[in-house]
């Protein structure tokens, strides 16, 4: 029995420690703004950013979902009011967005794997993060996601040591994301296309 019950506990610990294959996922909607998919383990939250229209967290498996939404119009004039030195686009926000982190009380920052793609016929901007807050070694999956009357931001985050283990449901929360504005046309929107053919 002694030689039996370490190895239970030990199963015990490593399956409580992986990502279902056939985890089940939840749509969330935010009214004429947009939609996601989620993890049904993820519970509805207001702790995490007071500026976040979306907040989920499961504070069990240490895994947290943000989404950040922000008029594109506000992001323009703060520009041409020579409060913010970037450009108009999706590039220009990026950037803006990135100057930020990078003023946040993160340590040891480093930012890699950025992507310019596709999600669900909208453009955006995918990259991860990785750096030490309060004493936490920290990794964040980010994407960028430009509508036609607003910018989103969708970030997960994790413990550093849980990166390869999160890494792909972080990805297919951010590729369910779904741009659901009042008479946004995917089809028509040529010079967002154009912009990622770099």
């Amino acid at each position: 029995m002694k030689k039996i019950i370490p190895l239970l506990l030990l199963i015990v610990f490593y399956s409580c420690d992986q990502v279902p294959a056939n985890e089940k996922f939840d749509k969330k909607t935010v009214e004429n703004k947009y939609s996601i998919s989620v993890p049904e383990n993820l519970g509805v939250t207001t702790e995490l950013n007071k500026e976040a229209s979306l907040q989920l967290q499961n504070p069990l498996d240490e895994f947290y979902v943000i989404v950040i939404d922000e008029s594109s119009s506000d992001f323009v004039n703060a520009i041409e009011n020579n409060l913010l030195n970037a450009t108009p686009d999706l590039d220009g926000y990026y950037n803006a967005t990135l100057s930020h982190l990078k003023k946040a009380d993160i340590k040891n920052f480093k930012i890699y794997d950025i992507k310019k793609k596709k999600i669900n016929s909208s453009n955006a901007i995918v990259f991860s993060i990785s750096g030490s807050s309060d004493g936490f070694d920290i990794f964040y999956r980010f994407a960028i996601v430009q509508g036609k009357e607003r910018y989103y931001q969708i970030m997960s985050w994790t413990e550093s040591r849980k990166e390869k283990q999160y890494t792909e449901r972080m990805n297919r929360i951010i590729d369910s994301f779904n741009v659901e504005e009042a008479g946004y046309s995917k089809k028509n929107n040529h010079l967002a296309k154009d912009r990622t053919k770099k």
